[in-house]
């Protein structure tokens, strides 16, 4: 495939603090697991950067909480096994993510077991943070456009596979 089909991954701030939450508190003590997990980041960002709409059961479209739907992105969420983890619910992965169809892009937000929350986070929590996401996203990218250069990445947004590297 070529290039100009692959969308740009960010690993937006919310993302980034619920990652390090799992490292802590699900591969403390296991420097193998942990790496195992931050692989398996790796694998979904390359696979994602190239379809970003994976068929079930890896993922699937995701209901919008009330009054954040917009033309243009999507929410989908992945379900898959979270790595050597076998306990139930803990051991079952969840990453919730937003689609920008016009500008291919897509933004991790939230990673979590089941054991957190049986289906996906409190609506009231998702909703707020939806709304800032795309709120400042379109306000950062109208303002990237103006000098384009390649890196006007906002700075509470981390592209792709370098931050992953850093758990």
């Amino acid at each position: 495939m070529n290039d100009s089909g692959k969308f740009q991954i960010k690993l937006l701030t919310n993302f980034e603090k619920t990652q390090q939450k799992l490292l802590r508190d699900r591969y403390r003590k296991n420097p193998q697991g942990k790496a195992e997990f931050v692989a398996l980041i790796e694998k979904f960002i390359k696979i994602l950067s190239i379809e970003p709409r994976p068929r079930p059961p890896l993922g699937h479209l995701e209901q919008w909480p009330k009054g954040t739907s917009r033309d243009g992105w999507e929410l989908w969420k992945l379900e898959f096994k979270m790595p050597q983890i076998s306990s139930g619910e803990a051991g079952q992965g969840r990453l919730i993510y937003l689609i920008n169809c016009i500008e291919k892009k897509v933004g991790f937000i939230w990673i979590y077991t089941h054991a957190e929350f049986e289906k996906r986070p409190p609506d009231q929590n998702l909703k707020r943070l939806l709304l800032e996401i795309m709120d400042n996203y379109e306000v950062s990218d109208k303002s990237n456009n103006l000098a384009d250069s390649g890196d006007g990445e906002t700075g509470e947004d981390k592209v792709g596979e370098n931050k992953s590297n850093e758990s």
